[in-house]
């Protein structure tokens, strides 16, 4: 069957000096407060795009030269289904860059893509040994331990990057302590502003 994508669109901002194509996926098990693919989340999409459709618009567009697999949440797929369409991918555009965006709870999924893929993009919501505050942002239980797992996973490859949304309830302390663990790491660190979702039903 292959995986089936909720939407599809076009970035040169996603991948710095990259044109890149962004693939979403349903699903996710983090129910973070002004989510802003709250819907993706939920499953509430009623139209998809199949792989060969995504195949397509990565064929025909030349300028296109890195592909993003978002979500929601990819690492809710088996591995084995997600590699197998990156294969599909770089059979056709061989040069195309992956970056892969994950929540980082399931090191594992990391683990099994690394070597069919250029990076990922992992979101860090708290200071990681903080696992009240970690939960708290993430709106389920977290093992902070798992968080740990996969930014080591991930760190210093090529497209790889760690990011923070910059939440009210994240004061300068905490995003202090978030920047000094990541200067451990080789792979940069970007603080991304808020933008609150009233329309976010996880706000509660």
């Amino acid at each position: 069957m292959g995986l089936k994508f909720a939407s599809l669109n076009y970035s040169s901002r996603e991948v710095e000096g990259r044109w890149s194509i962004l693939v979403f996926l349903q699903g996710c098990n983090f129910r973070c407060k002004h989510c802003h693919n709250w819907r993706l989340v939920l499953g509430l999409e009623e139209e998809y795009l199949d792989e060969d459709t995504v195949l397509y618009e990565v064929v025909k567009n030349p300028f296109i030269d890195c592909l993003v697999i978002s979500g929601g949440e990819p690492s809710l797929r088996k591995p084995e289904e997600v590699v197998s369409f990156i294969k599909k991918v770089k059979r056709e555009r061989p040069e195309i860059k992956v970056r892969v965006d994950t929540n980082g709870s399931r090191p594992f999924f990391i683990r099994e893509l690394k070597p069919f893929v250029e990076g990922f993009a992992v979101d860090v919501k708290a200071p990681p040994y903080d696992q009240e505050l970690y939960s708290y942002t993430a709106g389920v239980p977290v093992d902070t331990g798992k968080i740990l797992e996969s930014l080591y996973e991930a760190d210093g490859m090529e497209l790889t990057i760690f990011r923070t949304v910059k939440y009210p309830w994240l004061g300068r302390l905490e995003l202090e302590r978030i920047r000094d663990f990541l200067s451990g790491f080789s792979s940069p660190f970007y603080l991304n502003p808020f933008a609150p979702v009233p329309s976010c039903p996880f706000n509660r």
